[in-house]
């Protein structure tokens, strides 16, 4: 052998601390260099003594017995020209006769002096065989506890010797061909840092560390561990780990360790978790909404009586003083107040209920801002005066024409105003601000509106809820404000609807200030536009010229309106049906009508069917005479159905005789009958 080889393998072998030996790759499988260890092994003494025990050949080192399969191992490694260490284990024969087992790891390689050669690591495992068999032997145990688990393991806590029983993962597999089946430590470590999810790597390593599975062992016979492990493309997948003390082994020596994967079974379990917790979440919403909407109902139930008393107890005594003019008078006012309130009441509602569901359309027209918060501000005038309220009123924005739904806007500003005046005492402070406070290029202008008062002002606990539909700080029970919960919530919603944003500062006993913030488009000021909310005019007509077909199923509400337009001088004909409506205007002549009032909602045909069929007639009367709807159907899309089908305008119900008047005297100064 080459000097210099054979020099750095004696250096090589004497610093290895196990077995060590050098062998050619060849058919004569020569031993080219042993070290001490090697000889133990085999009980020698001498290099001598070895080679005539075992020929000098590697093939001799192998227990007859066992030669075939690690000559087969060899081969298949040199064949798949493998750089990865060939682990081998084997018998062999000492010196004494006795037989050992040991294991191997070879690694071929190519020198110029003597070709292909292996390079042996080698040690005796007689003792770890036995254990082994030890272990295999007791089959039915570790089978009956490790049902279900993919990899099997004994571990030997005091030797630190990890065994595989059975491996369906490549995982340890690899790190134990790395590592061989010592170092236990080491194995788990490399384990955890390879595959655990970084989050889940001290978790791991605590609860498989020897010192904590035989703390855990004396107190219960087996536990589970739960991770989660990463794959190089980010994969996670859920493993669960089961450590068993083995039977009657009672100092925790020998554990077996159990590996599975439970992705499926985690991820079905969290998703029944998140579905048991929607449904929770979902119940309690219920809850909370039925609490809610219970509230509502016993408040709305007590608001809705309230007026109703009065309305009947009014009503009542206005008939018992009826030659009192001036008792009759006062009476008939508070039934008119009540009855205003119930309105408002059955509008918030309705609203809500349009909102709610999307119903809801923004109808834009040029208008100014100031005109529209003085008719706001009217409305509440009288109330301001008999509270002897003090109102501030600052606006600046010079007139300005702006392009914005005046309903939702009066409705915004109504609502504020009026909870400004119901709140606060006699003798207190109401202040209306708005201003133009910035102007983009683009044509639009921010304005904001401001409505503080003086009253009774909210706690920092309703304010945090104070927008959601049917809530009250208190019932009308307590305050003797009446009020459904509604009107901020509209407010609210209306301005998410507009593109407006509220905010408000309150203290409890000192007032409150709410800001509204609105982008409106501007309109060109050098136009003309036609003034809004103008006084009812004048009737133009005189007694007795205008004919009215009155088409009303109820029979009450058919009474009334004849009576108040009977009393204008109105001429009033009335039918129950829309199909009545249809065969009196057939047998009558051409403008025996003037205009048709048309309730929406009839028993036999509708309002909408029957407006079709009049003005399918193809008479000039029928195709031109005002058909105005006359309904409690108030939706914008019933007003949008009542123009599609043919009518020329929509009057809600409970109606306003002035308004009425107004609406029909419009449509009759259009009319050219010739």
């Amino acid at each position: 052998m080459d000097r210099s080889l054979m020099e750095s393998l004696q250096h090589l072998g004497e610093s290895m601390p196990g077995g060590f030996f050098v062998y050619q790759a060849d058919e004569e499988q020569k031993i080219l260099y042993i070290n001490d260890i090697v000889l133990d092994i085999f009980g020698c003494s001498t290099a001598e003594e070895l080679q005539e025990l075992t020929g000098n050949t590697f093939k001799g080192f192998v227990h007859p017995d066992d030669w075939e399969r690690i000559e087969s191992s060899i081969h298949s490694r040199v064949l798949e020209h493998s750089k990865k260490l060939d682990y081998v284990e084997y018998r062999l024969v000492r010196k004494d006769g006795s037989i050992r087992w040991v294991d191997d790891y070879g690694h071929l390689v190519h020198t110029e002096e003597y070709g292909d050669v292996y390079y042996v690591l080698i040690r005796d495992i007689t003792e770890l065989h036995v254990e082994r068999d030890e272990f295999h032997g007791r089959e039915e145990v570790i089978e009956g506890l490790s049902v279900g688990f993919s990899s099997i393991y004994l571990l030997d806590i005091d030797q630190g010797t990890m065994i595989p029983y059975q491996q369906r993962k490549e995982d340890f597999y690899e790190i134990l061909s790395e590592n061989g089946m010592h170092g236990y430590r080491q194995i788990a470590s490399n384990y955890a840092n390879r595959y655990v999810l970084p989050e889940d790597r001290e978790l791991y390593l605590r609860e498989v560390a020897p010192e904590r599975i035989k703390a855990r062992l004396q107190e219960e016979q087996s536990y589970l561990v739960n991770y989660r492990c990463i794959d190089g493309k980010g994969t996670i997948t859920y493993m669960e780990m089961s450590i068993v003390v083995i039977e009657n082994d009672t100092e925790y020596h020998h554990v077996i360790m159990g590996y599975r994967d439970i992705t499926e079974r985690a991820l079905r379990l969290q998703q029944d978790l998140a579905d048991k917790l929607n449904l929770e979440m979902e119940l309690e919403r219920e809850k909370h909404s039925n609490e809610i909407k219970s509230s509502f109902l016993f408040n709305i139930s007590h608001d809705i009586r309230t007026p109703m008393n009065a309305i009947k107890g009014f009503t009542d005594l206005a008939k018992r003083h009826i030659h009192e003019p001036e008792l009759v008078q006062e009476y008939l006012a508070k039934v008119e107040e009540s009855n205003q309130y119930l309105l408002t009441l059955i509008d918030d509602l309705l609203e809500m209920s349009r909102l709610d569901y999307g119903h809801v359309e923004v109808r834009l027209e040029a208008c100014s801002l100031q005109e529209e918060l003085e008719i706001v501000l009217d409305l509440f005038r009288g109330l301001i005066e008999e509270k002897k309220l003090e109102l501030i009123t600052e606006f600046d924005m010079q007139g300005q024409q702006v392009y914005v739904d005046t309903s939702r806007f009066e409705r915004i500003m109504g609502n504020l105003i009026s909870n400004a005046v119901k709140f606060t005492p006699q003798g207190g402070t109401i202040t209306v601000k708005a201003l133009k406070k910035q102007v983009s290029d683009s044509g639009y202008a921010r304005f904001e509106f401001v409505v503080s008062d003086t009253g009774v002002g909210m706690t920092e606990e309703f304010m945090k809820r104070m927008y959601e539909a049917f809530e009250r700080e208190e019932s009308s029970t307590k305050t003797g404000n009446l009020g459904t919960g509604l009107g901020l919530a509209i407010t609210k919603q209306l301005l998410d609807l507009l593109g407006g944003s509220i905010s408000v500062e309150s203290e409890k006993g000192k007032g409150s200030t709410f800001k509204v913030n609105l982008p409106l488009k501007m309109a060109d000021e050098t136009k003309e536009y036609p003034a809004e909310h103008v006084q009812p005019e004048e009737i133009k007509r005189k007694t007795g010229q205008y004919r009215v077909l009155l088409v009303e199923d109820i029979e009450i509400n058919r009474m009334l309106a004849e009576t108040l337009l009977e009393e204008e001088g109105f001429l009033v004909e009335s039918v129950p049906d829309g199909s009545d409506a249809v065969e009196i205007i057939k047998t009558h002549p051409e403008w025996y009508y003037d205009v048709i009032l048309m309730d929406i909602q009839m028993p036999v045909m509708n309002g909408y069917e029957a407006t079709r069929l009049i003005r399918s007639m193809g008479r000039k009367d029928t195709s031109l005479m005002p058909i105005i709807a006359l309904s409690a159907n108030a939706r914008d899309e019933d007003k949008r159905m009542s123009m599609e089908s043919g009518m020329n305008s929509h009057v809600a119900k409970p109606f306003d005789i002035a308004q009425l008047i107004k609406t029909i005297n419009k449509h009759l100064k259009g009319i050219n009958k010739k």
